[in-house]
């Protein structure tokens, strides 16, 4: 978007100075109606190298529900210093790196480099690999055979470069069968995830550098995990956020808080209102008017039948199912200069996590009825939560109720305090969240009551995971039925299938440290021609399939 190009550009430039340039690895959850974007620095639901939005609803309608998100945090050490991480838009810079910190607490360029990563697993692949009796580097998925896990020999990140495990640390989840704390995939282990998909990153707040707020890091690593299901019902609207934080540092943080910062932006930047649901720790972004006349457009893709997004905490410290603590605060700034806008040092950060706008006052309850404008900060009450009623009743407190001028709003969605040990490790699990279309989801016609209804799903899958879809084990090819030529091969190399067509068929090819070689491949009928020129010497597995069976297969580059 044009009106954030200038900052980014600025912060493409001080990074460039500064040798510190950020990654650009990025992948998606998309394997339900939600198509959203992670990043290795952790910020998630755009692509800060176009700056365009990357959170679809409906998956491919290139319509977008969120613009951009990321994870506050701070906290105070034993001296009553601060210490925050936070990011936005990269505007000076990063908070977070992709990679682990070592036993020093740090995080170099050089080893980041090599964790910017995501790594991307589906059930069906792990389905597939456990329907195996032998496996070996040709066999195994690539994701599956370098999971970034304690011990994987096979592990690998960006661009296949080794990764620096540190003895005695933690790493990605794995399925350890012979019980000796390895991750082992020849020997049939495999990621341990939730879901029909999911992705696995890591990412510190001691790195190269720490820009974005310019304040002390806290030196915590984020162990994070995106997952989804898909199985045709509400679930599909629903995208998990499992962050595993591990303090590294040796200080003890008191009132350490863990915020989700968004920028929700339901097709058009400058009509959001925002509101809060207690019952599922709930932070709710909805359209500004029903707009009945409205056709969809550039600056509007939803037309009059947007939908309602809500991000919610599912998990937070503290919580003994089935009672559950409150969430900390729950407020919203404007993307101005003014007293409730942007933030740019280390201490706003901190009160837009406890319920305060820049200059340090708390936010107010300043409901007075319908009709009066009432923004949460002139008068009133100190409040926690702004905007906690629901739109639909207008004796109660909403941007709806009160009449605001909608507005290009982001929200903070905090936890309650809570002491961070050194070396002591919190999960705090989110969900994004969201309605179907419909055109009663703009002010004054909507209620939060459909929201609510995806966020019970949300919280009632989590607590009881939905089981695999059972999966055919006979799309692993009992014999071989391609034949592969000429071996060795030197510009071209020819696959041939006996086997009827029975479906799309699709090649990929591995080198031996299971990257992926980009290679093009003509396919015609029964038969594939990969243009396999450019490959430097060496051998090459192959995945070979045919609607849904698939064969593997080796051959030597000359």
């Amino acid at each position: 978007m044009q009106r954030k190009l200038l900052s980014f550009l600025i912060c493409i430039c001080c990074a460039r100075l500064s040798a510190q340039v950020p990654f650009s690895t990025m992948d998606s959850v998309n394997i339900n109606n939600i198509n959203a974007a992670v990043l290795v620095h952790g910020d998630l639901w755009w692509n800060p190298t176009t700056e365009v939005a990357h959170c679809e609803f409906p998956n491919g309608s290139q319509k977008n529900i969120s613009f951009a998100g990321a994870l506050w945090m701070s906290g105070y050490d034993g001296a009553g210093l601060l210490h925050v991480a936070a990011q936005t838009y990269r505007q000076t810079g990063n908070d977070f790196w992709p990679g682990p910190l070592d036993s020093s607490d740090t995080l170099t360029y050089a080893i980041s480099q090599s964790w910017a990563k995501i790594w991307k697993v589906n059930r069906s692949d792990i389905q597939l690999f456990q329907a195996l009796t032998v496996h070996d580097t040709i066999n195994t998925p690539v994701d599956i055979l370098t999971w970034p896990a304690v011990g994987n020999t096979y592990a690998r990140g960006n661009g296949g470069a080794p990764l620096t495990l540190y003895p005695g640390n933690t790493y990605a989840p794995f399925v350890d069968l012979n019980g000796d704390g390895i991750y082992e995939p020849l020997e049939g282990e495999y990621p341990d995830v939730p879901g029909d998909q999911a992705l696995w990153w890591v990412f510190s707040d001691n790195g190269p550098a720490h820009t974005q707020t310019n304040g002390r890091p806290l030196g915590v690593e984020i162990h994070a995990m995106a997952y989804a299901y898909s199985r045709g019902t509400l679930i599909d609207n629903v995208v998990y956020y499992d962050y595993h934080i591990i303090n590294h540092s040796a200080n003890t943080y008191d009132n350490f808080r863990l915020g989700q910062w968004a920028d929700m932006e339901i097709g058009y930047y400058y009509n959001d209102y925002i509101g809060f649901d207690s019952s599922h720790r709930m932070g709710i972004c909805y359209k500004g008017d029903t707009c009945s006349t409205c056709f969809a457009t550039t600056d509007n893709p939803y037309g009059n039948k947007p939908p309602v997004v809500g991000i919610s905490m599912v998990v937070l410290p503290g919580d003994v199912p089935p009672t559950y603590i409150p969430a900390g605060s729950f407020d919203y700034y404007n993307n101005d200069n003014s007293v409730i806008g942007n933030p740019s040092v280390d201490t706003e950060y901190d009160h837009y996590l406890r319920s305060k706008i820049k200059d340090g006052k708390h936010f107010k309850d300043d409901f007075f009825g319908p009709g009066i404008e009432c923004n949460g900060y002139d008068s009133g009450l100190n409040t926690n939560y702004v905007f906690t009623g629901d739109p639909g009743n207008d004796t109660t407190w909403s941007e709806c109720t009160c009449g605001n001028p909608p507005g290009d709003r982001r929200i903070v969605l905090a936890s309650n305090d809570i002491t961070l040990l050194p070396s002591s490790t919190n999960d705090f699990v989110l969900a994004l969240i969201t309605t179907n279309l419909d055109s009663l989801n703009g002010c004054p016609d909507v209620s939060f009551d459909s929201i609510k209804i995806v966020a019970d799903t949300a919280w009632a899958i989590y607590y009881n995971p939905l089981p695999p879809v059972p999966a055919a084990v006979n799309n692993v090819a009992a014999v071989n039925t391609i034949s592969v030529y000429p071996d060795p091969a030197h510009n071209e190399l020819y696959i041939t299938d006996t086997r009827p067509q029975g479906g799309a068929i699709s090649v990929t090819v591995y080198n031996t440290v299971g990257q992926l070689m980009n290679i093009a491949t003509n396919y015609s009928n029964n038969n594939s021609v990969l243009d396999v020129s450019q490959l430097v010497p060496g051998m090459y597995y192959i995945v070979y399939r045919n609607g849904n069976k698939q064969q593997y297969a080796k051959f030597v580059k000359e």
